[in-house]
């Protein structure tokens, strides 16, 4: 406004000055220019410039004013976001070290919840299980009927390896913290991992349908004696068969076997007395185990009742009878020290037998105990103790031999390490071809301590038939007296999956020994950001009150005089 007036002033000046010099026009570009200058004249007055400045000041204003809501939401975010943060870390921390990761895992598998791996991997076990069969074949047993020789010459065949396949099925989960189930086992032939073909092979070996039966009754009354007499002279039966292998395992049957059932169909039970058929024809039980919180980490999977009773109902001693407290053997129980005694229950062996601890094995990155199998398994109890397993109307078997008739429909039938490992050295006074060996014929389990998983393990026994005296049929009086050996089987756990692995890696290798680190961990952290958040919400709150707070500065230009 004064800068207008002053141009109009000073062109006003101009005309007339060019007036008097006798022009009568004025161009503002050329003429008088800068000859009257009313701004050097006239400066502002104080209020223009205050006004001035004011509206300069409104517009800073009003553009900071405009700037400033992004940056106060982005303040804003920011210091929730690490309060939040840091509330989150600094209580997962806390609970961490209150309820420890590894024991909740542990405490939640003892529920045995339905969808959960520790259940799922129970109820369908992996294909890990294989079952390695070996047979004596007797290279001479015409010279032993002849007399021309006293001992037996054994000879091992094998392996035939069989998967062992596990069905859990009827799962039932009952209130008193038991669970309920049906186990089912049977055996598959797998030719890719056989050199030997069962079908082909062919073995001589005892008649167990003859010497079997004529031991069975050695005890018995005259006329039972005489029946049978009759009844092997009737059907011609010798006593060493030729058979092939898999007839052996599958369908070993006899004339006497036959005419047997159609004369006393009472007295003979079954007729195939195949030795895996014998095993794995009923190999269906019921078995009840404990689970649940309340009965704790240490009574976990172990056998509460079986086929509905606490023991096998097979021996009079209720003590030698209890599977109670036992396990199959796909797991044992949680929190596993070095002075416990594992039971491991094998219905082949028709008992619950004892494992004990031996040292350390790393297995693949995992530390397990090493629990084996005593040398004392088979062995008569010491001096004055019960003998528990044995049929009282057999006579009692020399050490290194456990009677398992009463599984067998009584059938005179022995278990012992292979190859009589740690039996009275009269058990093979007439036999040669053994050649015992701990390492081939031991029986061992490494199981993670903390879960109670074996990772791996390998169970090993032999079955024998048990010759009494047989001295009323003149035939075979050279068998009385003898343990004449069959077969021995091995189970071997090959490992785990590498899914069920890998987890059990990490739980034991990195939750277990690293958890109280990361708890400390996530607190530091928690309280890091914690700290950032509340110093971010402290500036925010200083910025806003000095905003509330704050002045324009004006400078007023003062006009010369």
């Amino acid at each position: 406004m004064l800068t207008e007036t002053s141009r109009k002033l000073s062109q006003a000046g101009c005309e007339k000055v060019l007036m008097v010099l006798g022009r009568d026009k004025y161009d503002p570009e050329t003429e008088c220019k800068g000859c009257l200058n009313f701004n050097g004249i006239f400066s502002p007055s104080p209020k223009i410039a205050v006004w001035s400045t004011i509206d300069e000041a409104a517009k800073q204003k009003k553009k900071k004013k405009a700037a400033a809501p992004t940056k106060k939401s982005i303040s804003q975010s920011g210091y929730l976001l690490f309060l939040i943060l840091g509330s989150f870390l600094t209580t997962l921390g806390m609970v961490s070290l209150i309820w420890k990761p590894f024991d909740l895992i542990l405490r939640e598998r003892l529920r045995m919840m339905k969808g959960l791996p520790a259940y799922d991997w129970w109820q369908n076990p992996p294909d890990e299980v294989l079952l390695s069969a070996y047979v004596f074949n007797y290279t001479n047993s015409e010279e032993f009927m002849n007399g021309s020789a006293d001992k037996l010459i054994v000879q091992e065949i094998g392996p035939y390896i069989f998967r062992e396949k596990l069905y859990h099925n009827d799962v039932v989960k009952n209130n008193n913290n038991t669970l309920s189930y049906t186990a089912l086992r049977k055996a598959i032939f797998l030719p890719e991992l056989n050199k030997l073909n069962p079908k082909m092979d062919t073995i001589i070996v005892p008649n167990l349908v003859l010497l079997g039966a004529s031991s069975y009754i050695s005890d018995a009354a005259f006329i039972t004696k005489l029946g049978l007499k009759m009844i092997t002279n009737r059907a011609g039966s010798k006593p060493f068969s030729k058979v092939t292998v898999d007839e052996y395992f599958w369908n070993f049957t006899d004339p006497v076997l036959r005419l047997g059932i159609s004369l006393f169909p009472s007295f003979m039970p079954t007729d195939n007395v195949g030795i895996l058929n014998q095993i794995y024809k009923s190999f269906e039980d019921r078995v009840t185990v404990k689970i649940g919180v309340d009965n704790g980490p240490r009574e976990f999977f172990k056998i509460d009742k079986y086929n509905g009773a606490p023991g096998m109902q097979v021996w009079p001693n209720e003590t030698c009878d209890s599977v109670q407290g036992s396990s199959e053997g796909v797991s044992y129980h949680q929190d596993i020290r070095k002075e416990d005694t594992i039971y491991y229950l094998r219905k082949t062996i028709c008992r619950a037998v004892p494992l004990y601890y031996t040292g350390d094995v790393i297995v693949r990155g995992v530390k397990t105990y090493r629990f084996e199998l005593p040398n004392t398994t088979f062995a008569r109890p010491p001096e004055g103790q019960e003998e528990c397993y044995r049929d009282s109307s057999y006579p009692t078997l020399l050490s290194g031999l456990s009677d398992v008739s009463p599984c067998y429909y009584n059938f005179p039938i022995a278990s012992s390490f292979p190859h009589f490992m740690y039996a009275d050295p009269k058990v093979t006074e007439k036999l040669e071809g053994l050649s015992p060996n701990w390492e081939k014929h031991g029986s061992v389990a490494l199981i993670e301590p903390n879960t109670g998983v074996p990772l791996t393990a390998w169970a090993r026994s032999q079955s024998s038939l048990i010759m009494h005296d047989m001295s009323y049929f003149p035939s075979l009086k050279r068998f009385s007296n003898v343990a004449l050996p069959m077969f021995w089987l091995e189970y071997k756990q090959m490992g785990l999956p590498p899914k069920i692995y890998y987890v059990l890696y990490f739980m034991v290798n990195v939750i277990k020994p690293y958890q109280v680190f990361f708890s400390v961990l996530m607190l530091i952290v928690g309280a890091f950001f914690y700290f950032i958040g509340l110093s971010r919400l402290w500036r925010r709150c200083l910025l806003v009150n000095s905003r509330a707070y704050s002045t324009i500065d004006i400078k007023i230009k003062n006009s010369p005089v």
